[in-house]
């Protein structure tokens, strides 16, 4: 009789130990979310997905993305502390998604073994070489069985083959920074005119006073200030005296000069045409 309540007393210890010894794989089938302690399931050869219905809830599970070598991270997260609360794992695939037929997985990087408190672990696994997910809507998703140490786990769906995110195409336009690039070859914007003497081609005629007025072409003008003389011939129409020949191209030595000349021929012509004009005055009185 006492035999009998001492096994009665330790199996309902192990149990009572067993009930709080749980652990969680993220994200978990059937599961919105984060796993609780009440979605933890005791996965086995018969039932590698515990009491949870594969085929229920297969598309409506969030699923990891494997990699194009097949590997994915999951993350495990312990109710309780020490061996019980194991967050190391195994793990097998179904590649058809109908929770029956599992092959042995690979993990590269596992959890602790018996943590001494509670906390999560990510863990690194590997669909077997060459496995082609054909389960759910899509016929590209495998459900991955995750058990620990301690015997704990549950079942999460895996995706295969999820489309990337868009790239940026090569040789596409790159936005400058500060606004618009000015083009190559573009036409340069002339300098604002300051007050600067500005050589122009000389594409009109001058007027002077004098018969005879040639000279340097008219100067540009550029705000009052005299210009850069341009060259080329200038005609000039007037009627009377040579005085005051064209006066074009004032400003520099050279002008300046052949003005001097001229206003001086100018000036001997008058003198000898008013000797001119007293010489026949006299003679007509003397003949009176």
């Amino acid at each position: 009789m006492f035999c009998k309540l001492f096994v009665i007393a330790a199996v309902v210890l192990t149990l009572s130990a067993q009930a709080h010894a749980h652990a969680a794989i993220a994200p978990a089938l059937a599961v919105t979310g984060t796993p609780k302690r009440a979605d933890v399931q005791r996965p086995s050869t018969a039932t590698p997905c515990g009491n949870t219905n594969v085929a229920a809830n297969i598309d409506k599970s969030t699923p990891v993305i494997a990699a194009a070598d097949g590997t994915f991270a999951v993350t495990v997260t312990n109710f309780n502390a020490g061996s019980d609360g194991s967050r190391q794992v195994t793990m097998t695939v179904d590649a058809t998604g109908a929770g029956k037929n599992f092959a042995a997985g690979t993990v590269s990087k596992n959890g602790v073994l018996a943590p001494t408190s509670t906390g999560s672990d990510q863990v690194t696994a590997s669909l077997p070489a060459g496995t082609t997910c054909t389960g759910g809507a899509a016929k590209n998703l495998c459900i991955a069985s995750f058990k620990t140490a301690a015997g704990f786990g549950n079942c999460v769906v895996v995706q295969q083959g999820a489309a990337a995110g868009a790239a940026t195409p090569a040789g596409g336009a790159v936005t400058p920074a500060g606004g618009a690039v000015t083009p190559a070859g573009g036409a340069a914007v002339p300098p604002a005119n300051n007050g600067t003497p500005v050589p122009v081609a000389n594409t009109g005629t001058g007027t002077g006073k004098g018969a005879k007025a040639k000279a340097a072409g008219p100067a540009a003008t550029n705000n009052g200030i005299a210009a850069i003389p341009s060259t080329g011939a200038t005609t000039g129409t007037g009627n009377g005296r040579k005085t005051n020949k064209v006066k074009a191209a004032a400003g520099t030595r050279a002008a300046r000069a052949r003005r001097a000349v001229l206003e001086a021929e100018s000036d001997v012509e008058a003198r000898n045409f008013d000797f001119e004009v007293v010489k026949r005055s006299v003679i007509s009185w003397i003949w009176a």
